[in-house]
């Protein structure tokens, strides 16, 4: 199972995704007591398992999510098979859709239809194995700590971790994604995905001033805070789009070019791999619900 060193305390494993790698990373951060961020769906979770035994963890304390989407935390069940000290650690508005994660289920199935099926099976977990995460806390390990901030926008529930002796941070969904590892970072914006909150939270996550960035969708990058301001202005640049085209009656397609036109970073996905054109068009699709949101409360 491939890993890869972070930091002293930090590894991520890249965990196959029916076959594919580079689809999602999973952090592992081991003081004396050792967190795993985001063990992926119950289809993942086996590969985690394998790649802790290879790395010599034997006991997990923590389960550590940046948020509750399936694809991050449905295989959490089965982590504490494995690990029954452990406990999920959560934002609290997301406890009660870990325990019953029906409507969380229902939401994915109407957004990805059958293809939710490739995650494995989705089961909650007790409440008493669940911890509602306070902003600003501190997890000590044992000479090591993370350090949490909520940063809603990519959902409500979004929450990072941040590591002040390696500089790491972890944000999940909170500071994009790079489709078919192309090279292109574009949001993660499904609806109800809201931009404000999400530049929001980037400036607070770029003042943490983090050396290393660990996203989700994938992988460890240097140069964080470069990354969090331009990812900062792409989230401006596709809310101000959406929004002139939904005050100008705009079609999604019609608003895709515009895009294309004005982010490089959209226009050198698409240009790499044509088929990625669904990210983007996925990806914008939030930005217009907001924007839809906006005008209907004026």
């Amino acid at each position: 199972m491939p890993t890869q060193r972070v930091s002293d305390d930090v590894h991520m494993i890249d965990t196959p995704y029916h076959g594919r790698t580079g689809v999602l990373g999973t952090y592992v951060v081991a003081g004396e007591r050792v967190t795993v961020v985001d063990p992926g769906p119950a289809s993942q979770v086996p590969s985690v398992i394998e790649a802790l035994d290879r790395l010599g963890v034997e006991e997990v304390s923590t389960i550590a999510l940046t948020h509750i989407h399936l694809d991050h935390a449905a295989g959490c069940w089965m982590m504490l098979e494995r690990y029954p000290g452990a406990v999920v650690h959560c934002h609290p508005r997301g406890v009660d859709h870990m325990v019953d994660p029906s409507k969380i289920e229902d939401a994915a199935r109407e957004a990805f239809g059958d293809k939710i099926e490739e995650y494995g099976e989705i089961r909650g977990i007790p409440k008493e194995k669940l911890k509602a995460s306070v902003d600003r806390e501190r997890l000590r390990l044992g000479g090591v700590e993370l350090q949490v901030f909520y940063t809603p926008g990519h959902s409500f529930h979004s929450q990072s971790y941040y590591e002040p002796k390696g500089r790491v941070l972890f944000a999940g969904d909170a500071a994009g994604h790079t489709p078919e590892n192309r090279g292109a970072v574009i949001p993660a914006s499904p609806a109800p995905y809201n931009p404000v909150q999400a530049a929001e939270s980037l400036n607070r996550m770029e003042a943490l001033d983090p050396s290393v960035l660990c996203i989700s969708h994938f992988g460890f990058h240097g140069g964080a805070v470069k990354w969090l301001r331009d990812f900062r202005r792409q989230v401006l640049l596709w809310e101000r789009l959406a929004s002139e085209g939904v005050e100008e009656d705009r079609t999604l397609t019609e608003t895709y070019l515009t895009v294309l036109d004005a982010d490089s970073e959209a226009r050198k996905l698409v240009s790499t791999d044509p088929e990625a054109e669904g990210h983007v068009y996925s990806s914008l699709a939030g930005f217009v619900s907001y924007a839809r949101w906006v005008k209907s409360r004026k």
